[in-house]
């Protein structure tokens, strides 16, 4: 990993994997680190040496050619139409999670060097009514057009791969959280909405009941296995080249009752609930979880409900 290319490098979690990436640059642990979204924040990075900014829609060609000008050997994609666009806008969503990926892996192709392309994909790829338990080897059955859109891209990765023309590592990932309220594009958003809430005993009316589950990974945990995805060797890769990244599977109850225990008795005085139904069918359902492959390779969720809640609420 010399040259790295974060593709949605200002979202949510394309920051902070760029400042890690940063770092390792500061350190001279990689030569030069670009990165491309809509819009970037020059201030942040101006004076960091070795570090390119392209802004712009990587769906244009020329920005899409600006982007991987330095012929990037390591790729980060996490570009792409949340759930809740993809879903409400599905032309936006096709042009963005399947034209413009296709876009980056052709262009990539046609510099020749076969580089690791780390892509993100989301546990959206299981659908309605959920499997009484996920593990490595549950069929993807999306029944929304994210989740479509998500598996039909780890298809196209993995057949790239097998042609040796790019190293495909994709790695699904659950709620991360917490996600800020400027970055609330995602349906799975009251996840990070609930524990900021609870954290500062502010109002919140929550969307899913006390018997909801969800899968939770903390944003640093996966910043971590980001990286470590990248820098697994070739002859290590499950076959498929696709794997469920590690998460705690948390009912809201025990998470409300952690909060309380963190935070005091009121954390939760001015919380409400009203309860979607069709948004807990699809985010609030889930079943118990195993990671082997993930495991395996290093990675782990946050531990306990505890630490959970406190990195995912580190600045």
């Amino acid at each position: 990993m010399k040259h790295v290319l974060i593709t949605g490098a200002n979202g949510y979690v394309g920051q902070a994997l760029a400042r890690a990436l940063t770092a390792r640059l500061a350190e001279g642990n990689i030569t030069s680190l670009t990165l491309t979204d809509h819009t970037l924040p020059t201030e942040t990075y101006q004076q960091q040496a070795g570090i390119r900014l392209v802004n712009g829609d990587l769906c244009d060609k020329a920005v899409l050619t600006a982007a991987t000008a330095t012929t990037p050997d390591t790729i980060f994609h996490l570009a792409a139409v949340t759930s809740r666009l993809a879903e409400d806008d599905f032309p936006l969503g096709l042009r963005v999670n399947l034209d413009g990926t296709t876009a980056l892996f052709e262009r990539l192709r046609q510099q020749g060097q076969c580089p690791t392309v780390v892509f993100s994909s989301s546990i959206g790829v299981f659908g309605t009514p959920l499997p009484s338990q996920i593990d490595d080897s549950t069929a993807p059955a999306p029944t929304l057009s994210y989740g479509t859109q998500k598996r039909m891209m780890e298809l196209l990765l993995a057949d790239y791969s097998r042609r040796n023309w790019l190293d495909g590592r994709t790695v699904r990932l659950p709620t991360v959280v917490a996600r800020p309220a400027s970055a609330d594009t995602a349906l799975s958003s009251f996840a990070s909405r609930l524990i900021q809430a609870l954290a500062s005993a502010k109002p919140y009316v929550s969307p899913i009941s006390t018997d909801g589950w969800m899968w939770l990974l903390s944003l640093p945990a996966c910043v971590e296995h980001l990286l470590i995805s990248a820098s697994i060797e070739r002859d290590q890769l499950p076959t498929g080249r696709v794997w469920n990244l590690p998460a705690q599977r948390v009912q809201v109850a025990e998470l409300v009752a952690a909060a309380k225990s963190r935070y005091g008795s009121l954390a939760d005085a001015t919380l409400k609930y009203q309860p979607q139904a069709e948004l807990e069918q699809q985010f609030a359902l889930w079943p118990p979880l195993t990671t082997a492959t993930a495991n395996h390779l290093g990675m782990h969720h946050d531990g306990d409900i505890d630490t959970l809640i406190q990195r995912a609420l580190i600045p």
